[in-house]
């Protein structure tokens, strides 16, 4: 089994050209969105998942929430190769965004023989790290430092007017980076030996540039 795992990077755009027939599609938040003519298979999403940003109904076949990915981790864990964490130690050793918390149910539900990434590139445009970084990092965590707009897209739009898009589709902050870089890093190579004990390829499809190598790229 192959599993096509897809974010809100620019690469997710990739899916709308085909090629992924034999996949079995997970969608993470906004990645729905590239899903036009069928349904992604898995909708995935944490309980902090903005209301005004759920796909409407039909355009995913089964939704996945934190309370299902996160008990299937913590049945799983032993399975995995991780021993003796439990409960927020375990997540936090997974790494606490959904990209990690999305990857390693997949890992553990299907078990497949490939897990293909698109949208995770992380390649975010450097000026809006910056504004990100000096504004104390708003974020859904923070609630967007007291946003006044009625819409985290309204807030979107008008926090980050003029810069280039980053992301088709969702609040347009670097969020996975709120813990660093080497954060992200670190978590990615835990990852990549949790599936090399478990005999599952990472693989990022991606033909973006990324400013991390850890996942092999093998653009389809």
């Amino acid at each position: 089994m192959k599993v096509l795992y897809v974010g809100s990077g620019l690469s997710a755009l990739q899916v709308k050209r085909g090629g992924y027939d034999g996949h079995v599609t997970v969608a993470l938040n906004n990645a729905w969105r590239v899903f036009e003519t069928a349904p992604c298979d898995y909708w995935i999403h944490p309980n902090d998942f903005p209301a005004e940003n759920f796909p409407p109904v039909g355009r995913f076949r089964h939704e996945i929430t934190h309370a299902i990915y996160n008990g299937v981790l913590q049945r799983s864990a032993v399975e995995l190769g991780i021993t003796g964490l439990e409960g927020f130690a375990l997540e936090r050793y997974i790494g606490y965004t959904s990209f990690f918390q999305g990857l390693y149910w997949i890992m553990a539900h299907f078990r497949p023989q490939q897990i293909g990434l698109l949208g995770f590139d992380h390649d975010y445009n450097l000026e809006k790290v910056k504004k990100w970084e000096a504004d104390a990092k708003p974020n859904i965590q923070n609630r967007f430092n007291g946003k006044k707009e009625k819409t985290i897209r309204e807030w979107s739009a008008r926090y980050f007017a003029g810069y280039e898009t980053d992301a088709f589709y969702g609040h347009g902050t670097p969020d996975p980076l709120r813990f660093g870089r080497q954060y992200l890093e670190v978590k990615m190579n835990i990852a990549q030996q949790t599936a090399d004990r478990v005999g599952v390829r990472i693989v990022n499809y991606s033909e973006r540039p990324s400013p991390f190598s850890v996942f092999v790229r093998e653009p389809q």
